[in-house]
């Protein structure tokens, strides 16, 4: 039994590979990671660093990450350069109960809605094009679609066609900010930016949801959610700009952590704008959009 288990042991170290051939290894110093850890708690007492090791710990009756927030407490380090894809995983471990069954948030807990209405919105449609061909309002639902062949949004412009509510009354560059929607995207719908937060500092936009092959994802760098065609979800964003932090929501479950790109100004938009291989029709319905702010203060 014990030549056994000491071949067994031997076998396992000789089919040992190194995962990282082939990839090549980027910079990562302090400047690349952003501590996330109780809001009432200086960093040493809830992280140290010493020779080599990143320690950290947290207790549950810790206060959460900002003040008034559902989420569980945190000790986490956000590589600020590239998105956390993690996130996901530590959500699931800290929601869920002896069930397995995963805890549902109410992300607008501790903000204050906003007015909104027909004022506070802006359509985005091809320049050549009246609203009524590539949006409709009807009980409630705010439908959007354009097609791949449509002109921009101005004449001469190099982007896109889009089909976009932007949100104007409310463009901010301070404080804590909620875009929060019911979004649903129909099968075939590719390549395609479903909601955005405007303004950053060398591009255009903070955060880019977009579809691709059925899945949402952020920009085209990471899946958020695998399965998103034919179905009603509930989509909170969240935006600190003072800590340059981004959460999304889907059905009341953080699924994505992210820095922003800076920037002095923002705007949420949704509906449809085309990015690379979009397909020859891009829609998305939307209803009960509601903007809510936090103030920390």
């Amino acid at each position: 039994m014990i030549s056994w288990v000491m071949m067994m042991m031997i076998s396992c170290r000789a089919d040992e590979v190194d995962t990282t051939l082939g990839f090549t290894d980027l910079p990562f110093n302090t400047s690349y990671y952003h501590l996330h850890k109780p809001y009432d708690l200086p960093e040493t007492q809830r992280y140290s660093f010493a020779g080599g090791v990143h320690r950290l710990w947290v207790y549950a009756t810790d206060k959460p990450y900002r003040r008034g927030s559902p989420t569980k407490p945190r000790t986490e380090l956000m590589i600020s350069q590239v998105v956390v894809v993690a996130v996901l995983f530590v959500v699931v471990t800290w929601g869920s109960s002896v069930n397995g069954v995963v805890d549902v948030l109410d992300p607008t807990c501790g903000f204050t809605e906003l007015p909104f209405n027909t004022s506070h919105y802006q359509i985005h449609k091809p320049f050549d094009l009246p609203v009524a061909q590539r949006y409709s309002f009807v009980d409630g639902i705010h439908d959007l679609w354009v097609y791949s062949t449509d002109k921009p949004l101005y004449n001469g412009s190099t982007t896109h066609p889009r089909s976009e509510i932007k949100i104007q009354g409310y463009t901010y560059s301070s404080g804590i900010w909620q875009f929060e929607g019911q979004g649903y995207v129909p099968k075939g719908t590719n390549g395609v930016c479903i909601m955005q937060v405007f303004g950053a500092t060398r591009r255009a936009t903070s955060l880019m949801l977009r579809v691709y092959n059925g899945s949402l994802m952020y920009y085209q760098r990471a899946v958020i959610v695998p399965e998103i065609f034919d179905r009603w979800f509930r989509l909170n964003v969240i935006h600190d700009v003072e800590a340059a932090a981004l959460e999304v929501y889907v059905d009341g479950v953080l699924l994505l952590v992210v820095a922003d790109h800076g920037g002095k100004s923002h705007y949420f938009k949704f509906g449809v704008y085309g990015q690379n291989n979009m397909s020859d029709c891009m829609e998305s319905r939307w209803k009960g959009i509601r903007v809510l702010y936090k103030n920390v203060t």
